[in-house]
């Protein structure tokens, strides 16, 4: 949703604003020696904030949201009449009546924070329950509607109920109750605040009680206030503030009761240290209280419902407003987009420019634009110009402007009026002028859809036949120091110089072919050049050209317009957004020092009413005195503050760990986590708990036991690991926003068995075995050589001693041969 239009009231509206600002003042005069802590001045109007809501659409689970809360871990809570939801910036989680929650009903009524960060929440039915962590813990239920619940400072749970008084619960469990028995205005109980002092005040159907220090209870106004009183808080002087059904009062320091605002019947009340009081009304929408100044938002200006139930502002400063019809939030945004809600001709912008000084001109659809300082005021171009269709502005001298239009040519605009007009009959190329080029020697060159027309003294000459020009359709013109002019058209880039004119070759350059605007960088002594397939830099010294395009990361192939802040960054607007990235990156790429360019896009949820910005039109984005960019859109003018991101991300978001699922199976991330042997998919789901810039917060994780460096993972908010071995890993994850400083980590601990033969002590065992067995098969086998020795040893003596008994017998007979008698003589 874009910025807001404050209070366009009606009668009605108007007449009882009027009568609670006239009561207002006299507060004002009355007090004004104790309460003034600023001026009207100080506060940043409603219209300068970025507004978003969410509903059933978006997960919520009922509409009505009763209350709001943050716990200290980041995440937001929203009690609804359908659970409490649970809420990371991206996603809603549901807690309802079920086992997990021990709750009687699904309706909550409200939300407190206890001193040790855990939640209360409590409701229909007399639900009570507490969360901590993942964990939650229910208690018996009074079994009536809880209205409000509030633990004290001395822990002590107090419970407001529809129709059962207020019951206070001890620590050591039991109950007191406090009735219209005992004092107390009503049975019915809306509200509970503890002051400064301690004391308990107790809004009721029929008025306001106090219960003191030693629980007694009374009823100071009971005379002065017997209406039903639905909120109680105390500004930053600790002046009681007392929200009725016919009004909102204040206690001042007499101990007087003064009505600061008449027949508005309240509902809720959020005060703030800077004196802003904010009153959220039964049916009146949601009301600033400054000083002297009220401002109003209701279902006109954006706000989904004019019942407001809860306000609340989160830790890093933006509101919640719960309503009937959903959650609605106010934030600061990095953009501010200027609508015809805010006073322009039309919402369809073509063309932005700074006069480098206070003001800048926006050229849209149906007219011309001057915002100065905020305020806007239109220029009426209607006498010479039947649509007011503004397509191209440039300044000329002495603080005038060049306007070219969609079909009436080219306007001169100086000292208030129309000085000069030009169209096709007087000699222009044609009546749709997309370009501008003032020169220094005064003339002034114009591109339009048929050509070029060069405007000198007043005379118009065609200096460039259309024909010598790749596309006679002319969308940029740029003139560099030594008198190149560079003609950007729908067939590429050409370069008029000495009354020559030549074509740039773009074909290298991924076939690229419109260019949609120039942009020098003198530092570099590169032209950069916007196109249909990204980024071109021409080197205006050896005229070489490099592309940073998809190939480098870039997201998008078209883009239209690119300035460089005073941060040396470029900002250069697409058909889906803003893109910011580092000057230096860009150079690097060409030069050849790096592959990747890092990029942030912005787009709706960072404040422009869209994040479509035009092209085809110059300038379609300016640089302006300030150091603000401006971006031409397709709904309004938008304008970011480089100097002022660095607010965005001063806040480091926290990190949080939700989901553990393995194999399928989900455990809680705050377990200590055993798995089993075989464990093949682990899946970790983590959010980092910041809600300005949620889609750009970046994540880095690492799993010790795994990995030794940190694994930068951009917005991914999840990672896997697969078939790890077993052995013990701590996950670690960490998130930021872009350009901020790192959360610390979130951490969680798992231990993944072995399997039996993954064991040490089983695989001792197979080593034992192994060794046994080897020992026992070398014994064997030693055993058995030395067995074959024997045997042969025996085998060789038979036949030794049969040989020899061969040699001394004849074989035939059987007796002593010859060699035997010889021996035997011997």
């Amino acid at each position: 949703m874009p910025l807001l239009t404050v209070c366009r009231c009606s009668a009605y509206n108007l007449l009882w604003l009027l009568r609670g600002l006239l009561v207002t003042l006299a507060v004002a005069t009355h007090a004004v020696a104790t309460t003034a802590v600023g001026t009207d001045n100080d506060m940043v109007g409603l219209d300068n904030y970025f507004s978003e809501s969410w509903s059933t659409v978006d997960g919520l689970p009922h509409n009505t949201v009763n209350a709001i809360a943050q716990t200290p871990d980041g995440y937001l809570w929203f009690a609804t009449w359908e659970g409490v939801a649970r809420f990371n910036g991206r996603r809603f989680d549901i807690f309802d009546r079920s086992a997990q929650t021990g709750l009687p009903d699904s309706g909550i009524r409200t939300l407190n924070v206890a001193a040790n960060g855990d939640l209360l929440a409590a409701g229909a039915r007399g639900g009570i329950a507490r969360v901590s962590g993942h964990q939650w813990q229910s208690y018996p239920p009074l079994g009536v509607l809880i209205n409000k619940a509030l633990v004290d400072s001395q822990q002590r749970l107090w419970l407001a109920t529809e129709g059962g008084g207020v019951v206070l619960q001890l620590p050591d469990g039991s109950r007191r109750q406090f009735t219209e028995d005992n004092g107390l205005p009503a049975n019915a109980a809306h509200s509970l605040f503890e002051d400064d002092l301690g004391q308990i005040w107790v809004g009721t159907m029929a008025g306001l009680a106090l219960i003191d220090n030693s629980l007694a209870l009374s009823q100071p106004f009971k005379d002065q206030l017997s209406l039903p009183v639905f909120a109680v808080a105390a500004n930053s002087q600790q002046q009681l503030l007392i929200g009725t059904e016919r009004g909102l009062y204040q206690l001042n320091e007499q101990q007087q009761l003064i009505l600061l605002l008449a027949d508005v019947p309240v509902a809720t009340l959020l005060p703030e240290a800077s004196g802003e009081l904010w009153i959220g009304t039964v049916d009146r929408g949601l009301i600033r209280l400054f000083h002297t100044k009220l401002e109003q938002l209701s279902i006109e200006q954006g706000l989904p419902n004019n019942r407001v139930l809860a306000l609340f502002r989160d830790k890093e400063r933006s509101l919640w407003v719960g309503t009937n019809g959903g959650v609605f939030r106010l934030r600061d945004a990095p953009f501010t987009t200027y609508t015809n809600e805010h006073g322009l001709a039309d919402n369809y912008v073509r063309t932005v420019l700074s006069d480098q000084a206070d003001c800048v001109y926006v050229g849209s659809s149906r007219g011309l634009d001057q915002i100065c300082n905020g305020t806007i005021r239109n220029i009426d171009l209607s006498s010479h110009a039947n649509g007011q269709s503004v397509l191209s502005l440039a300044l000329g001298q002495q603080q005038s402007l060049w306007i070219g239009t969609y079909t009436d040519g080219l306007l001169h605009y100086a000292n208030g009026e129309v000085v000069a007009h030009y169209r096709s009959e007087d000699g222009l190329a044609a009546n749709e002028v997309r370009a501008i080029l003032p020169r220094p020697d005064g003339s002034v060159l114009v591109g339009t859809s048929q050509g070029l027309t060069l405007i000198q003294q007043g005379k118009l000459t065609t200096p460039v036949a259309a024909s010598s020009l790749p596309s006679p359709f002319i969308m940029t013109l740029h003139q560099t120091g030594d008198g190149r002019v560079f003609i950007g058209s729908g067939a590429g880039v050409s370069i008029w110089h000495n009354n020559q004119i030549r074509q740039l070759d773009f074909s290298v350059l991924d076939q690229a072919e419109y260019a949609f605007g120039f942009m020098e960088d003198p530092e570099a002594g590169i032209l950069w050049m916007t196109t249909d397939r990204g980024l071109v830099a021409f080197d205006l010294t050896n005229e070489q050209l490099a592309l940073v395009g998809r190939n480098h990361g870039m997201p998008f192939d078209k883009l239209f317009q690119l300035v460089i802040d005073k941060q040396q960054h470029f900002w250069i607007s697409t058909n889906r957004g803003v893109l910011r990235l580092a000057r230096q990156q860009a150079l690097d790429v060409i030069y050849g020092l790096r592959d990747q360019i890092n990029y942030e896009l912005f787009g709706e949820s960072d404040g422009m009413a869209s994040a479509q910005a035009n092209g085809g039109s110059s300038p379609a984005a300016s640089l302006h005195s300030d150091g603000s960019v401006w971006v031409a859109t397709s709904v309004g003018a938008s304008k970011v503050q480089p100097a002022r991101l660095h607010s965005f991300s001063a806040v480091i978001p926290p990190v949080v760990l939700e989901k553990l699922i393995v194999d399928g199976k989900q455990f809680l991330p705050e377990q200590t986590i055993q798995l089993a042997a075989g464990t093949s998919r682990i899946e970790l789901e983590y959010a980092g708990l910041g809600f300005i810039m949620p889609q750009r917060i970046r994540y880095r994780t690492r799993l010790d036991g795994f990995e030794q460096d940190w694994a930068v993972r951009g917005n991914q908010t999840n990672v896997q690991y697969t078939n790890l071995a077993p052995g013990h890993y701590r996950f670690n994850v960490a998130a930021s926003y872009p350009d901020g400083g790192w959360s610390p980590a979130a951490t969680v601990s798992f231990s993944i068995a072995p399997y039996l033969w993954q064991r040490p002590l089983f695989q001792l065992l197979v080593l034992l075995v192994l060794i046994v067995l080897v020992s026992s098969t070398v014994r064997w086998r030693l055993g058995s050589l030395k067995r074959s020795e024997l045997k042969l040893k025996l085998q060789v003596a038979e036949k030794t001693a049969e040989l020899a008994a061969l040699a001394r017998l004849d074989s035939l007979t059987g007796l002593a041969n010859r060699r035997a008698f010889d021996e035997a003589m011997q």
